[in-house]
């Protein structure tokens, strides 16, 4: 098997679990709720077909909703990021910037582009995931407000665990 199938299957097992065994059972407060299982899909290979990107996209939503009981919720969230980062990664990227770059990340990207990069991702993903829960325009503020800080959490913590994961080389 290939070295990097392998290190993207850790990641996925290590992520889901970390996110449902640790994260969904410690209490930040009623508006916030860091998901950190999406950076899974920020470290997905940049060459990845589109068709292999939603279904990973699909299968790591799907795994979530079975582990914390939300009927396709978060499967419908991270399915829309994977369909998108494609155009994310093209709107805040010049062609000539991906050469040689075979995944993306902080190290290869930089932390700007990757600041960039995440944010956007995460900020549609909470945006979708809150907006199917909550399934009323009438709690706009709240869902705006919890989108805001938890995208802020979320950040934070995916940043943690790049920086932990991938120590800078000099």
């Amino acid at each position: 098997m290939n070295n990097k199938l392998i290190i993207n299957i850790f990641r996925f097992i290590g992520l889901l679990f970390l996110q449902v065994l640790l994260i969904d059972h410690i209490r930040f407060g009623n508006y916030i709720h860091p998901y950190i299982y999406v950076l899974f899909i920020l470290l997905l290979p940049l060459n990845m077909p589109k068709w292999q990107l939603l279904l990973v996209g699909f299968a790591m939503g799907i795994s979530v909703d079975l582990f914390v009981g939300t009927p396709g919720l978060n499967a419908a969230a991270t399915t829309f990021m994977a369909f998108m980062r494609p155009t994310v990664i093209q709107a805040t990227t010049r062609r000539k910037d991906l050469d040689g770059i075979h995944e993306p990340s902080v190290h290869a990207m930089g932390l700007s582009w990757f600041l960039t990069y995440s944010l956007l991702l995460i900020f549609l993903h909470n945006l979708l995931l809150f907006l199917l829960e909550a399934f009323n325009f009438r709690l706009i503020g709240i869902v705006m407000l919890q989108v805001v800080i938890s995208v802020f959490v979320s950040e934070m913590i995916i940043l943690l665990l790049v920086y932990l994961f991938k120590p800078i080389r000099r």
